[in-house]
């Protein structure tokens, strides 16, 4: 059996510790891919973001001739008194103000759940499009910085068939490429990695169309997780 020399190993060791240097510095790059698919029918924005995040929604909007808005997101935690429920309102009031028509905004709030926030949104979504008969091959989602590589996972877990583009608006208080030297860059990237991580290896989100796709839960009778 042949063994690599002293220097070898060495140097296969250097070569490790430089590509996962590589990869941490390309980690938000990676979790903030902007891939839009073809489609213009619909595009789909999470509500909870920023201000800056749903200016940048509504400039691709306007500027690639999109039909409908779709806002999304669920229960408003930021504040004791919201002015609105959720956050699919929230960011829809604040593209009308912004000039976006109201013929072409759909607002799609998702109620208080257990199941995982992105992906309830995806499957609402996804069952209101079915309601009004739409047959769609692709869909495009925008959401903020490193959140969208775990967006757009969560839509195509919900979409199955339907591809799923995804735009990634940039963050404000940290560069992508420079993202371990702020404080809100590590956290947002630390906390996205793991998200993607916990959706790739242990989420459930349970079969197309049961209880337990749109609460985590089982019906009370029904057998638990699968898994």
């Amino acid at each position: 059996m042949w063994f690599p020399t002293v220097w070898g190993g060495l140097f296969f060791l250097i070569l490790l510790i430089i590509g996962g240097i590589f990869s941490l510095k390309q980690l938000a790059i990676i979790l903030a891919p902007n891939a839009p698919v073809a489609d213009r029918t619909y595009l789909v924005v999470e509500g909870w973001q920023e201000e800056d995040s749903l200016l940048s929604a509504l400039a691709i909007f306007n500027a690639e001739g999109y039909q409908y808005m779709i806002t999304t997101g669920g229960p408003n935690r930021r504040f004791l008194n919201p002015t609105h429920a959720s956050y699919a309102e929230q960011a829809g009031d604040f593209m009308l103000h912004q000039g976006l028509p109201a013929e072409k905004l759909i607002i799609i709030p998702a109620p208080e759940s257990a199941q995982e926030r992105t992906y309830l949104s995806a499957v609402l979504v996804r069952d209101w499009l079915t309601l009004k008969g739409e047959s769609l091959d692709e869909l495009n989602v925008h959401t903020s910085h490193v959140h969208a590589r775990r967006t757009r996972y969560l839509y195509q877990q919900a979409f199955k068939d339907v591809k799923i583009g995804i735009y990634a608006a940039a963050p404000q208080s940290f560069e992508l490429k420079q993202w371990w030297k702020t404080s809100e860059g590590a956290k947002s990237v630390i906390t996205e990695l793991i998200g993607n991580v916990w959706v790739v290896c242990c989420f459930y989100p349970g079969e197309p169309g049961s209880h337990y796709e749109r609460w985590a839960v089982e019906k009370s009778g029904q057998s638990s997780d699968p898994r």
